[in-house]
C-alpha cells in the first residue's frame, strides 16, 4: 500500500508531505482547493505523461516520490524482481520522478529506472480512478480477471491447473513445430551436419591438444639458443673452462678441503655437509641438461608437422567454437541433431500423440472453468446490477458476454470443435452496459460516464474479492452527481473494499467522510504573495469542523456541529460493523 506521498514544486504545490495507512482515507477540500493536483501527482510518479507545464512557476523542476509497501502486492515485487531493481526479501519500493525541462528522470529504489519499468511495476500497485483513460473497466482484456475474481479462491485455483496443463500443450506443440521442416530441408540440413561430423571427428583433437603443440612449436622455434645455452651450462657446472675449475668440481674440493677440520671445530661440519649437498643438487642439474641435450634436435619436419595441425585447429575453430573444448562440444550437438533428424518420423509420432493428450487434458480443464464462469458471470449480473440500484442508477444493465473462436490450431471443447485458447482459457469475455431503462448495452467505453464508471468500478472491487489484485485504490470525486441515500450506500462500498486493503477517496459529500479511517484536509493559502496548496490530516475536533462545513454550516454553528458530531459517532459505528462483516 501506499505509505508516503512526497511532492515538490508540482502545479501550485511548494511541498507537501503525506502519510497513509490501511483502510479507508479522504481527503476533501473547497472545490478548487487543489486535491486534483495530488492525484495528479500520484498519477504522474506511477507513470503518466506530463509535461513541463506542470513545474511550478518561477521553478527548474519538480519531484515526486512515493513509498510503498508491496507485501501484498506479489505482481508488483515480480516485476521489481523482473527489472533487477529489489534488494533481497525487502517489500519497500520507493520511486522518484523528477521532471525538468519537459524530460522525466526515473528511480525506483534509489537506482536509475525508465518509464517502461516504471509502468509495468506502478500499474500493480495503485488504481486510479478519475479520468477515463485510467480506468481499468473500460480494457476489456481485463474482464475476464474480474469475473474469476468474483469466483473466489477455489475458482481461482481451477484457473491455475488449467494454465498449468496449457502451458504444457504449448511446449509440445512448440517441439512439434520445430520438426515440421520439409523434406528438402531436413535433407540438407542432415548432409550438412553430417560433413560437419565427419570434418571433426577425421581431425581426431583432444582436449589439451593445441597449447601442448604450441609448447613444442616454441620450443623448435629457439632449438640452437636453448642448445647453446645448455651446452655453456653444462661447461660452467662440470668442465674447465679457460683454466677454470667448473663449479662442481670446486664445491667438490672445498668439501674435502673441510672434511678433516670438522674434528678440530665441531661448526664446521655444518659447513661441509652444506657443500656435499650442493655438490648433488649440482650434479643432477646436469645429469638432467645432459639428458635434456641428448633429446633436443632441430627438427625443421616436426615444426611443419606442428604448423600444419595448428592450422588445421585453427580452421575448425573458425568454424565451430573459440576453443578446441568448443569445437568438441559442437560435435557433441551435432551428433544429437543427426540422431533426431533421423529418427525424425518416430520422434514426430511421438509428439504428434502427447500433443493429441495434451489437447484433450487441456480442452476438459477449459470446459470446466467455462462452465464455471457462465454460472458466475449470472451470479455477477445479479450482485453488479442490485448493488448499482442502490447507488442511484434507475435501471442499470449488465450483460456478460462470452464467446468463443475456432480454430484448427485451438484445443478440443466438448462440443468436438477446437477453440482457440490462451492461458487463461477458452473464453473471450465482455461486460456490456446500460445505465437507463429502454437502452441498449454497449461496450462500458461507449456508454458509461466518469461518475458511473467510478460506481461501477466501486461495486466490481466490493463484489470481487481479489478484483485485479492492486492493494491501493484511488477513487476521484465517485460521488459524482449523487447524495442523500446513494451516498450513503456509496460510503459503505467503499468500506468494504478497503476492509482488506487501501482505498483514497476525493469526496465532497459529508456522508462518505464520516466513514473514513482517516481524513485529510486539503486547501489553498498566500505564502509570500503566491498561492500554494496544503493538505494536513485531521484530528478528531478538526474533522469535526471540516465535516460540518461539508454540511454547508459555518465553523460557529453550533446546530451544524452537533449534526457534524452526531455523523462522525455513527460513522464510526457503521465503519466498525462494514468492516466486520466483509472480513467475516
Amino acid at each position: 500500500m501506499l505509505r508516503e506521498l512526497t511532492i515538490e514544486n508540482f502545479a501550485l504545490i511548494e511541498h507537501l508531505r503525506l502519510e497513509f495507512g490501511p483502510g479507508f482515507t479522504v481527503l476533501t477540500g473547497e472545490t478548487g482547493a487543489g486535491k486534483s493536483i495530488i492525484i495528479d501527482a500520484l498519477n504522474a510518479v506511477l507513470g503518466q505523461r506530463i509535461g513541463a507545464d506542470s513545474i511550478r512557476g518561477g521553478e527548474i523542476r519538480a519531484r515526486i516520490e512515493a513509498v510503498f509497501d508491496a507485501a501484498d502486492s506479489p505482481a508488483a515485487l515480480h516485476a521489481l524482481q523482473e527489472s533487477g531493481l529489489r534488494d533481497g526479501d525487502d517489500t519497500l519500493i520507493i520511486v522518484t520522478r523528477e521532471i525538468a525541462s519537459g524530460r522525466s528522470h526515473y528511480r525506483i529504489n534509489q537506482r536509475s529506472s525508465t518509464l517502461s519499468v516504471l509502468q509495468d511495476i506502478g500499474r500493480h500497485l495503485v488504481d486510479i480512478h478519475g479520468q477515463h483513460e485510467h480506468q481499468q473497466l473500460i480494457h476489456e482484456e481485463n474482464h475476464l480477471s474480474f469475473l474469476d475474481a468474483f469466483g473466489g479462491p477455489k475458482h481461482i485455483q481451477a484457473t491455475a491447473a488449467y494454465a498449468d496443463e496449457f502451458g504444457e500443450y504449448q511446449r509440445v506443440l512448440k517441439a512439434l513445430q520445430n520438426t515440421r521442416i520439409d523434406e528438402r530441408e531436413r535433407a540438407q540440413r542432415l548432409d550438412m551436419l553430417r560433413f560437419q561430423v565427419q570434418e571433426i571427428e577425421e581431425a581426431g583433437l583432444t582436449p589439451d591438444e593445441e597449447e601442448a603443440l604450441g609448447a613444442e612449436r616454441l620450443r623448435l622455434q629457439h632449438a640452437e639458443k636453448i642448445r647453446d645455452a645448455l651446452v655453456t651450462a653444462c661447461e660452467l657446472l662440470d668442465a674447465d673452462v679457460d683454466e677454470r675449475p667448473a663449479a662442481l668440481a670446486a664445491v667438490q674440493t672445498a668439501e674435502q678441503e673441510l672434511a678433516p677440520l670438522a674434528g678440530i671445530d665441531p661448526d664446521l661440519a655444518s659447513v661441509a655437509e652444506e657443500l656435499g649437498s650442493a655438490g648433488a643438487v649440482i650434479e643432477e642439474a646436469v645429469r638432467s641438461l645432459r639428458a635434456y641435450l641428448d633429446d633436443l634436435a632441430a627438427d625443421p619436419a616436426r615444426l611443419e608437422e606442428i604448423e600444419a595441425r595448428l592450422a588445421q585447429i585453427a580452421s575448425l575453430k573458425r568454424k565451430y567454437g573459440d576453443s578446441v573444448g568448443d569445437i568438441l562440444g559442437f560435435l557433441d550437438r551435432a551428433h544429437a541433431e543427426v540422431l533426431e533428424l533421423e529418427d525424425f518420423e518416430t520422434r514426430e509420432g511421438e509428439l504428434r500423440g502427447e500433443l493429441e493428450r495434451r489437447r484433450s487434458a487441456a480442452g476438459v480443464l477449459a470446459e470446466k472453468v467455462s462452465a464455471a464462469r457462465v454460472k458466475l458471470a449470472a451470479k455477477l449480473k445479479q450482485a453488479v446490477e442490485s448493488d448499482l440500484a442502490g447507488l442511484g442508477m434507475d435501471a442499470p444493465t449488465l450483460q456478460v458476454a462470452m464467446e468463443r473462436e475456432e480454430t484448427d490450431e485451438g484445443i478440443n471443447g466438448s462440443d468436438g470443435q477446437r477453440y482457440r485458447a490462451t492461458s487463461r482459457g477458452i473464453d473471450i469475455t465482455r461486460f456490456l452496459f446500460s445505465a437507463n431503462a429502454g437502452e441498449s448495452v454497449r461496450p462500458l467505453s461507449k456508454v458509461a460516464s466518469g461518475g458511473e464508471l467510478s460506481r461501477l468500478m466501486l461495486v466490481f472491487k466490493s463484489a470481487c474479492s481479489r478484483g485485479a489484485a492492486i492493494p491501493t485504490i484511488v477513487f476521484d470525486e465517485v460521488d459524482a452527481g449523487i447524495g442523500g441515500r446513494v451516498a450513503h450506500a456509496v460510503g459503505e462500498r467503499i468500506v468494504g473494499v478497503a476492509a482488506d486493503g487501501q482505498v483514497l477517496c476525493v469526496t465532497h459529500l459529508p456522508q462518505i467522510a464520516r466513514l473514513a479511517d482517516a481524513h485529510i484536509r486539503v486547501g489553498k493559502a498566500v505564502q509570500d504573495g503566491r498561492t500554494v496548496v496544503d493538505a494536513c490530516p485531521l484530528g478528531e475536533q478538526e474533522r469535526v469542523d471540516e465535516v460540518a462545513r461539508m454540511l454547508g454550516g459555518a465553523g460557529s454553528d453550533a446546530t451544524v456541529r452537533r449534526h457534524a458530531e452526531k455523523l462522525l459517532q455513527d460513522g464510526q459505528a457503521d465503519r466498525d460493523r462494514l468492516q466486520a462483516r466483509t472480513r467475516a
